[in-house]
């Protein structure tokens, strides 16, 4: 039986339907169709599967909405949506294989960032907006700033397929709210799925000689990726600047004159190819420190790190960049009585520290580390 909806059939419809039906009938048809039933839909020739998304394991909450793509096996876009439900979503697939991309959110939510070829599954990525609150300072005019990734979390399945067997061959009459619903005894397949973090925290760490001095401190570190490749996790090629101004320091005792310079800062790590310490040059990474002194003068200071940026927590096997675990955490320590600051009388108009919490250094990690030639 085929359902189609009837239009309009003006006054000679309606006699000609007067004279085939009679008058009773035609008003039992009248009557019935102010009855606003659900309208009835049935499914077959698909496979239901449920998609259950694990977010806790990793990182212990749930976001607001998750986004899931499917693609076919081209890599073409074949359906998209946003939902509420984070923990587990009906779908019904017809044959063919598919890759899915997941992650929290949805296109829109994210400021500093954009995604970019988002209708192919391998070309589909996360891409960097400038920072534009920030002018290229005079100390720094060679970086391209970009904004702290807002966290995102996400996986990609390479590839899975709906077979013939998987289908649900019975006509199955269900309401249309119920259309999602699992009826009779059709079979459910389900997807199990871990999110991972797409983006990358870098702890950086510097020892200061004669930290006293300081009044404030402005750096940037080149060289880190501008975004990442949703399916491969891979990072992207580009890269940017990452500007850091919210610095914490302490000193090495409380009577002590020397100490350290931290923050942790979210990016999006290396470039691809260059995640691996072995896999880069010195230059690759340019760490830039404008210090500003307690007489408002200021002295510039540049390294070369890219040879000293390591995991702080190294997978057991850190070639394996897929799932992206070894992306995590960077870390970044100069611990040589470099840079120095000079003694200097303090400026009567400024507060000496001024915007810092001065601690003593809790720290057991160190060592002596050779920065070679910069």
């Amino acid at each position: 039986m085929v359902l189609r909806r009837m239009k309009g059939m003006g006054i000679v419809g309606l006699m000609g339907l007067i004279g085939l039906m009679g008058p009773m009938g035609l008003i039992g048809l009248l009557l019935g169709s102010c009855d606003r039933r659900p309208l009835e839909v049935y499914y077959m020739d698909q496979a239901r599967i449920v998609l259950h998304v694990d977010w806790m394991s990793q990182f212990g909450y749930h976001p607001n909405a998750m986004t899931v793509h499917l693609y076919d096996d081209t890599g073409r876009l074949c359906r998209s949506f946003s939902t509420n439900d984070v923990d587990s979503v009906p779908l019904s697939l017809s044959v063919g294989r598919y890759r899915m991309i997941v992650f929290n959110g949805d296109l829109d939510i994210f400021t500093s960032f954009g995604f970019e070829d988002v209708a192919d599954f391998d070309l589909f990525r996360t891409v960097a907006r400038e920072n534009t609150r920030y002018r290229v300072r005079l100390w720094d005019r060679a970086s391209r700033y970009t904004w702290e990734p807002d966290e995102v979390l996400g996986c990609a399945v390479d590839s899975f397929e709906v077979t013939e067997d998987m289908l649900d061959r019975q006509l199955k009459f269900v309401s249309y709210h119920q259309r999602n619903d699992a009826h009779g005894q059709t079979a459910i397949y389900r997807l199990d799925e871990v999110v991972h973090p797409l983006q990358t925290m870098i702890h950086v760490r510097v020892h200061v000689n004669g930290l006293q001095n300081m009044y404030g401190l402005e750096a940037s570190l080149d060289g880190m990726a501008d975004g990442c490749s949703m399916a491969q996790t891979w990072r992207n090629t580009t890269d940017c600047s990452v500007l850091y101004q919210k610095w914490g320091f302490y000193f090495d005792s409380d009577v002590s004159p020397h100490g350290w310079v931290d923050l942790d800062i979210a990016t999006w790590g290396e470039p691809h190819g260059k995640e691996l310490p072995e896999w880069r040059d010195s230059t690759d990474n340019v760490l830039r420190m404008n210090f500003t002194l307690r007489n408002d003068t200021t002295l510039y200071f540049e390294f070369n790190v890219g040879h000293l940026i390591e995991y702080r927590d190294p997978q057991r096997d850190p070639a394996r960049l897929t799932p992206p675990d070894v992306l995590r955490h960077l870390y970044l320590e100069i611990n040589r009585e470099i840079p120095l600051l000079p003694d200097v009388l303090p400026d009567p108009d400024k507060e000496t520290g001024a915007g810092f919490d001065a601690y003593v250094d809790p720290w057991d990690y160190g060592g002596e580390v050779d920065l070679g030639t910069f």
